[in-house]
């Protein structure tokens, strides 16, 4: 499809299977529930600050919405109808949750002060109570180089103000919005129990990056409850202002895996290209979704073999492009309907003794996948505990740096046999990145992310599916 903008020319015959096939959301979104009255105490600012105060996106319920947790976690969804009666009014401010200055919101077991920025990964970042795996998982995965993090905002530092501008990128208008937000972050507490965040975390090093980036996002569509349900492609062409798509995985090593994006609208024959910020509009009013063809993105092709796909993502990720995985069914431990991190793709060369001098060769071929709940991990072949399987690939070990134990951070490995049958689709974001990734801890790689500048805003030409 490439470029070619008008509506006739989007519903063009194509051979590739998934061009304007009905798609639906993922995850499923639940009904709506009832918003409450809050419950709790008021907050109040330090006496004599003026902390900016964000009048468009008011920290209050209408800025909530009729928000419906996450389909794929029930240990958080179950809590959901308490947690919405209890918000605090007025929301908190990260200064009132961790640090010298805290007090009845303190965070459980947190030390030292909250901060912007330290050490920007992708293995801190945790979802909150919102079915939005699909922007979660994908602010991970671009969080793997920590300067197109930072390069989303404008400040470097926890703001004084509580101001805070952040860069967003719109497909169709072809421009990089920026979106002003105060650091207020929906709370809730139970009368005389440590109270949390309602959606996105901050990390273990007291990072609140992660929590303003889901705000951002939140205000892009005027409401927290429009980020239920989605697709990592669409998240990642947002954040990075790059091209993605969508490849379906076949479990099936004689099989083919189609390549394909999404089309959103009223209709099939008004559908354009999805966006997140279409979710303004589109989401309430239940727009619809459709595959759209990609093969201009891979060099024409509509499908690619089990070996070229394999090729590809192992080469993508060596060129440090962004990507993302998605299941539809549960897998022994991997969730239903749930967006994945993918962190790396390894091979791992197998030679074992056959016959006298003869040796038997193949290739093991690996995965580096990561939960954004932190927890629920692979419980199949090559999971963290597995002392079987790695001790009979003690190759294996080395390749991945892996250490057999248990550790439930979220994070694990899994075989590629495996991967095609627990995860449906992977995405693949094509914004090429040469700076260091979070795993260097040089000194240069550590100045390098201090002093990365705010990226462009305004035009910026677009590049990808339309």
């Amino acid at each position: 499809m490439g470029n070619l903008c008008a509506a006739d020319a989007r519903l063009l015959e194509s051979p590739n299977p998934m061009h304007l096939k009905r798609l639906q959301p993922r995850p499923e979104v639940l009904p709506l529930l009832e918003l409450h009255d809050f419950q709790g105490v008021q907050t109040s600012s330090a006496p004599g600050s003026q902390p900016f105060e964000d009048a468009e996106f008011p920290a209050d319920g209408s800025s909530i919405g009729g928000v419906t947790g996450d389909a794929a976690n029930p240990n958080c969804a179950q809590y959901l109808e308490e947690m919405i009666k209890l918000v605090v009014p007025g929301w908190v401010r990260p200064r009132q949750m961790i640090g010298k200055e805290a007090g009845q919101f303190r965070l459980f077991a947190t030390e030292g002060e909250p901060c912007l920025f330290k050490h920007v990964s992708p293995r801190d970042i945790e979802q909150g109570n919102l079915g939005n795996c699909w922007l979660v998982s994908s602010m991970a995965t671009v969080a793997e180089y920590p300067d197109r993090v930072r390069a989303l905002f404008k400040q470097n530092a926890l703001s004084e103000d509580g101001r805070y501008d952040v860069r967003l990128y719109d497909p169709t208008s072809e421009e990089w919005k920026v979106v002003t937000i105060d650091d207020r972050l929906p709370y809730w507490q139970r009368p005389g129990k440590h109270g949390n965040l309602c959606f996105a975390k901050p990390t273990k090093e007291n990072e609140f990056w992660p929590c303003l980036l889901e705000k951002a996002v939140a205000k892009f569509v005027m409401s927290y409850h429009r980020l239920d349900g989605g697709y990592e492609n669409i998240a990642l062409e947002m954040l990075t202002g790059k091209p993605a798509l969508l490849i379906g995985v076949n479990p099936f090593p004689e099989a083919s895996s189609t390549v394909y994006a999404h089309l959103s609208g009223k209709s099939k024959a008004t559908a354009r290209h999805a966006t997140v910020l279409m979710r303004k509009e589109g989401y309430d009013e239940n727009w619809g979704l459709w595959g759209q063809d990609a093969s201009s993105l891979v060099g024409g092709k509509h499908k690619l073999s089990d070996a070229e796909l394999w090729a590809k993502l192992k080469a993508w990720d060596a060129e440090g492009m962004s990507l993302a995985c998605g299941t539809v069914f549960p897998f022994k431990g991997i969730l239903a309907g749930h967006a994945y991190t993918l962190l790396r793709l390894v091979e791992v060369p197998i030679a074992r003794k056959k016959t006298g001098r003869e040796y038997e060769q193949s290739t093991l071929k690996l995965l580096h996948v990561r939960n954004p709940h932190r927890t629920s991990e692979w419980c199949g072949r090559f999971h963290d505990d597995d002392w079987e399987t790695w001790n009979a690939y003690p190759e294996a070990l080395k390749v991945t740096g892996h250490k057999v134990g248990v550790k439930d951070n979220g994070v694990f490995w899994m075989e590629w046999s495996d991967f095609k049958i627990g995860f449906r689709d992977v995405a693949v974001c094509f914004d090429q990145q040469k700076g260091a990734r979070y795993t260097d801890s040089s000194v240069g790689a550590v100045e390098e992310h201090r002093h990365v500048s705010f990226g462009i805003v305004g035009y910026q030409k677009w590049e990808g599916l339309r």
